[in-house]
């Protein structure tokens, strides 16, 4: 290996490498570390963003001074499809992130760089952080939820009086239901399943005391009448 191989990497001196390599550690900490967990909470995701966004930028940065060709290139597309998260299942807000910090790292290892255009870089960065901010810290006034509700009707044949239904969910949960979609019925345990929509500007204050909060997997709220008999 020679002097100049030991004295640069993807292509450029040792000093704009590091400076790159600081700007993406400090825009992926701020946009995984205060923007991302404090509205979420979901701490084993700080770990999976932050070394992914290390990643792609070391993979960009080496691979920014080889010449790819076509095939070459769709090969590591492939591969980058193949290395995926299967379970458990991401949701779209974290596949968002998880967007954004490649984007990021994509960015700072491959834009065009040099100390004195660092302003660029910096911008760049700065646009990406606060937009991730601006729409977290938005918050629409008013609001439809959408809840799956499982209960036991008074009378089955309130499923062809759509006015009737309503009334009874209402009724059942306390709460200003604007639509009813009949999901499942299940004669056997005498209980239906129903999507319903209601607006609410503060989601988690909206559950009555008769009803408990059963979090699936999927990371999707279930309401279950305590009323019900289960088998």
């Amino acid at each position: 290996m020679t002097g100049q191989q030991l004295m640069n990497i993807s292509g450029e001196s040792w000093s704009d490498f590091l400076i790159r390599l600081l700007v993406n550690i400090i825009s992926i900490f701020c946009l995984i570390r205060f923007i991302y967990y404090p509205k979420n909470s979901r701490v084993k995701y700080l770990f999976t963003f932050f070394l992914m966004g290390m990643m792609i930028f070391l993979i960009a940065s080496l691979l920014d001074r080889v010449s790819l060709d076509v095939g070459l290139a769709l090969g590591l597309f492939a591969i980058f499809g193949i290395v995926r998260y299967r379970s458990p299942s991401i949701d779209l807000k974290e596949m968002t992130y998880l967007f954004l910090v490649i984007g990021v790292s994509i960015i700072n290892a491959l834009v065009e760089f040099n100390v004195q255009t660092i302003t660029g870089l910096l911008v760049a960065n700065l646009i990406i952080i606060v937009s991730a901010l601006v729409m977290e810290l938005y918050k629409p006034r008013n609001y439809v939820l959408k809840r799956a509700f499982v209960y036991t009707p008074s009378d089955y044949s309130v499923l062809n009086d759509n006015k009737t239904l309503l009334e009874e969910i209402r009724k059942n949960t306390g709460i200003d239901v604007l639509r009813v979609d009949i999901e499942k019925i299940n004669r056997v345990k005498n209980e239906i399943t129903v999507w319903i929509y209601f607006r609410e500007n503060r989601p988690e204050s909206v559950v009555p005391p008769h009803l408990e909060v059963i979090e699936e997997s999927s990371s999707k709220m279930e309401w279950e009448s305590t009323n019900s008999n289960h088998y």
